[in-house]
């Protein structure tokens, strides 16, 4: 049996090989540096799908640990970098990808034994639909954030005409990172509605109650509603540029304040730790 500890360590050699790579790469403004950092994490993305097919976790029969989770939210947030390499043909999206997940891996560590239990009245289709649905669309919200700073710094040296020096000269356009916002609403929103309709629907078998006022569903609702709003915008009104980048920005905040201070230090159904 593969153990978490190996699984975590050789994820996280190939990532942090990875991270160090793009990173040169983009600084030095070397393509084979740049190419090298893709390669890697597209490595390490395989060896963690196969360690994470392998099931790596059953030693834990009681339930996934935080780690796991931690891991699993990596591993959506490289797929979205991968997909944007392959949609857009853009290396900046995947790499910049690499350390996040990088970050997320480190996180985990201390955590691979810390069992978060599941109520048994959640059966399957609540890790596919809820957990499923969010993480995906939490990765493709951090690819987005990653595309609205970007643009928004661009943005901002363009308009005060500073000269573009050093690597954020291979950085992509204002109307690709714009593109790459559009379709991550577009896909995110369907997601995210998903996530939170399933979870409100089993909610109410364990706790009693669709909605229980519980922090986690409050800011999950108004992560909602500022997508339902930036998705209506995008769809209805042709919603681009700057306005689009600082709301995709402000949701990411909100959704890393949900999933970290939230879920950890928060009386919440949803705590890592506790209970």
């Amino acid at each position: 049996m593969i153990s978490p500890e190996f699984s975590t360590l050789l994820t996280l050699c190939l990532y942090g090989a990875a991270s160090i790579a793009g990173m040169s790469g983009m600084m030095l403004r070397s393509a084979l540096l740049r190419r090298a950092g893709c390669w890697l994490a597209g490595f390490g993305f395989l060896v963690q799908t196969l360690m994470l097919a392998l099931g790596f976790h059953s030693s834990l029969p009681d339930g996934l640990s935080l780690g796991a989770y931690l891991q699993m939210l990596a591993w959506f947030v490289l797929l979205c970098g991968l997909i944007s390499l392959l949609r857009f043909r853009q290396e900046a999206m995947l790499l910049l990808a690499s350390p996040l997940a990088l970050i997320l891996f480190i996180m985990s560590a201390p955590y691979l034994t810390a069992v978060i239990r599941i109520p048994r009245q959640l059966s399957a289709p609540f890790f596919t639909l809820h957990i499923g649905a969010l993480f995906l669309s939490l990765g493709l919200l951090t690819l987005a954030f990653a595309a609205g700073g970007i643009f928004l710094f661009l943005e901002g040296r363009i308009k005060s005409k500073q000269a573009m020096k050093g690597f954020w000269q291979d950085m992509p356009a204002l109307s690709l990172l714009d593109r790459v916002n559009a379709l991550v609403v577009m896909t995110a929103f369907p997601l995210y509605t998903l996530g939170i309709v399933a979870g409100l629907f089993w909610g109410k078998s364990v706790y009693g109650a669709t909605f229980n006022g519980d922090p986690k569903e409050v800011i999950s609702l108004v992560v909602w509603l500022l997508l339902a709003v930036l998705f209506h915008n995008r769809l209805a009104r042709g919603w681009r540029g700057r306005k689009p980048a600082r709301l995709t920005v402000l949701i990411f905040v909100l959704c890393l304040f949900s999933f970290i201070v939230v879920n950890t230090f928060m009386e919440t159904h949803h705590a890592f730790i506790r209970g």
